[in-house]
């Protein structure tokens, strides 16, 4: 069965550490048919002015900072992010009502049309490692618990593993959007335990997916992109 993904729905993890790996992979795709992903590794290694760089080269660009901390000080990071032209950032959900309430807010005072979405519980792990960590939940309660409190409090959406895509939609709506990490063409087995295929991630009705290493570490990126644009609409 043939799946067709809309115009934007791939989000790109540019999991790298420097700018001209960065350059040198964007200048293959295009940004009308791609969104990409600034995560720790990148943002740390050379800061705001990377986000400056993809965003002058016309890519909506998803901040993946996952901020996890006391209220004001995940409201202060917020500030600093909302003066960048991001089209999407995220929080842990697990900092608490105070924290998500703070982080909502910050997006309300900013009249910022920034999309704010929450991670549920890391794709890295179990059910053995959330009740080593102390969560008297399985994986999939302790997400739609998460995802429950962040729609409560005003939220665009979560960061969840695929096989909860179907029951977050089922619970809080359609409207409600689902981003699912670790997407790629085909299975492989990497350090994201719950991860899946590009097909059952359309399948499942995911809103975006962001697909990684299988294009970041092509031997031939032109080959990967060619199959994600054949697609597209």
């Amino acid at each position: 069965m043939t799946i067709k993904i809309n115009n934007k729905q791939i989000i790109v993890g540019l999991d790298y550490d420097t700018e001209e790996e960065v350059t040198k992979l964007l200048d293959l795709l295009d940004p009308n048919l791609y969104r990409v992903k600034i995560g720790k590794q990148l943002f740390m290694n050379i800061g705001p002015k990377i986000v400056e760089k993809i965003d002058s080269m016309g890519f909506e660009i998803f901040l993946d900072l996952k901020l996890h901390d006391i209220p004001n000080t995940v409201s202060k990071a917020l500030s600093n992010i909302l003066k960048l032209n991001v089209w999407m950032t995220n929080i842990h959900l697990s900092g608490g009502r105070e924290m998500i309430e703070a982080s909502v807010k910050k997006i309300k005072e900013f009249n910022n049309e920034t999309l704010l979405v929450g991670v549920t519980v890391m794709t890295s792990l179990d059910n053995k490692n959330i009740e080593e960590i102390g969560f008297y939940k399985n994986v999939e309660e302790t997400t739609i618990a998460l995802a429950k409190l962040g729609k409560e409090i005003g939220i665009d959406g979560v960061v969840a593993s695929l096989d909860s895509v179907s029951a977050i939609k089922t619970n809080f709506g359609n409207d409600f959007l689902t981003v699912t990490p670790g997407i790629r063409m085909q299975q492989s087995d990497d350090d994201q335990k719950r991860s899946g295929s590009l097909f059952d991630a359309i399948q499942f009705g995911s809103d975006f997916v962001v697909v990684g290493r299988e294009l970041t570490q092509a031997k031939n990126k032109t080959d990967v992109i060619n199959q994600f644009n054949s697609l597209m609409d």
